[in-house]
């Protein structure tokens, strides 16, 4: 009993000492407390004010009906929307404008009516990005349409219609790639892939009134505004072995001057380059091949611009007609980016429009309906959460290109003649 007085005695003393000093300081601690909730929302409330200011502009591109081009075109349209990268914006632009890096939806929209390629963009940057498919699809058609999911309610699901949907992210550490387009390129005409044909394909089997959108929500990101780039080069070190440089501090720094100093009468003075990596073995001659392949592929996708963001779907159909078969076609044609060794796409459980955990029979049916609004409504505004992934622009290229002339979808939307020019032999007057 005593010990425990004694213990009660003491908490009494600090939780006293505590009290005093709160009532004496408060007007030092409350500012410091409350100092991060307020510039955050601070921050919220200027950000949503410059975002609501913008302009956005959705485009339909219709493709030509020809297209021998590889996803390398594409490529380098994604190339030429990288340049909206702000490269980091200054404090005045950050808390005072409320700037944030702008952003880009990539979309794929499917229906019983057939297959349609979006771009939502800010106006500001729809001639850029329209400049850039024309110089790779010069038959292209680029026309500035209504947004389309105008069509359906602003509020899903209701007791008309029922949704499914989720993010994709990638599986891995952002440095290692997923497959990309050269894998899946041969010589022979009949060997070669698309990879957009497998998604074409399922979004053109849907019935009726049944819906699926596909969108790939991209701002570009870069050494200036993320740290992707340098831990994938510490992931790159570390697995072929190579040890960072050491840092020397202050205290070292003072300790080799004083050592030198002393020394000096006797000998030259020595500097240590800690800063200079000790040479070592070549580092292919300790890995393996498949251990070489996977330096080679992060390699490669640290050498080409990055944008981040995620993969983000909904299926959208009369509770009567919801089909999952139509949803598990969506997961199986993300399954041919996956490498065992390096990458791979998968969804995001937390997003996903399904009941899970240890309780996920506690008021099920409220979290489900829940967690629909908030996929729909992320879907509508194009958001970019908290998880996301960073993809290079040949990933990019590979989850959306337009599809060559060798798919053959009844219900992809194609321009059926090219555009030509008056014949030269016209008469004018």
């Amino acid at each position: 009993m005593e010990i425990i007085a004694g213990l009660l005695s003491s908490l009494e003393v600090i939780f006293s000492s505590i009290w005093w000093f709160l009532k004496t300081f408060w007007w030092l601690v409350l500012p410091l407390v409350l100092w991060l909730p307020f510039i955050n929302l601070y921050l919220f409330g200027i950000r949503f004010i410059y975002l609501s200011k913008l302009k956005w502009s959705m485009l339909n591109v219709r493709i030509p009906k020809e297209i021998l081009k590889t996803p390398k075109a594409m490529e380098q349209v994604f190339a030429a929307a990288h340049n909206t990268y702000s490269f980091r914006f200054n404090l005045l632009d950050i808390y005072w404008q409320g700037k944030v890096e702008l952003w880009t939806s990539f979309e794929i929209v499917g229906s019983g009516g057939g297959v349609y390629f979006y771009i939502r963009t800010p106006s500001d940057f729809k001639d850029m990005i329209s400049s850039a498919i024309y110089a790779q699809y010069p038959d292209a058609e680029i026309q500035e349409v209504d947004d389309y999911i105008e069509q359906f309610p602003a509020i899903l699901p209701n007791d008309d219609w029922d949704i499914f949907g989720t993010d994709l992210i990638l599986a891995r550490e952002d440095a290692y790639p997923i497959r990309t387009y050269p894998i899946f390129e041969s010589p022979e005409p009949e060997e070669k892939v698309d990879t957009m044909s497998a998604l074409i394909e399922a979004l053109s089997q849907l019935q009726g009134e049944e819906a699926i959108w596909v969108q790939l929500v991209m701002r570009p990101t870069g050494a200036r505004t993320s740290k992707w780039l340098d831990k994938a080069r510490a992931l790159r070190d570390k697995l072929i072995g190579r040890k960072p440089p050491a840092k020397m501090g202050l205290l070292g720094q003072a300790g080799m001057w004083l050592r030198n100093f002393i020394l000096a009468i006797f000998r030259e003075p020595t500097w240590e380059d800690l800063d200079k990596p000790k040479e070592e073995q070549p580092a292919q001659l300790k890995l393996t091949r498949s251990e070489q392949d996977i330096i080679r592929a992060i390699d490669s996708k640290l050498s080409k611009e990055a944008f981040e963001g995620l993969i983000r779907f909904v299926y959208i159909a009369r509770p009567k007609s919801f089909n999952r078969g139509s949803v598990a076609s969506i997961f199986s044609t993300f399954r041919q980016f996956n490498d065992i060794n390096l990458n791979s796409i998968k969804p995001n459980l937390a997003t996903m429009t399904i009941a899970r955990g240890l309780l996920r029979w506690l008021f099920r049916e409220a979290r489900l309906y829940f967690k629909k609004r908030l996929i729909y409504n992320q879907y509508r505004l194009r958001l970019i959460p908290k998880k996301k992934s960073v993809f290079n622009i040949e990933e990019l290229a590979t989850l959306y290109h337009f599809p060559t002339t060798g798919v053959e979808a009844p219900l992809l939307s194609r321009i059926e003649s090219k555009k030509g020019g008056p014949p030269m032999t016209l008469p004018v007057e």
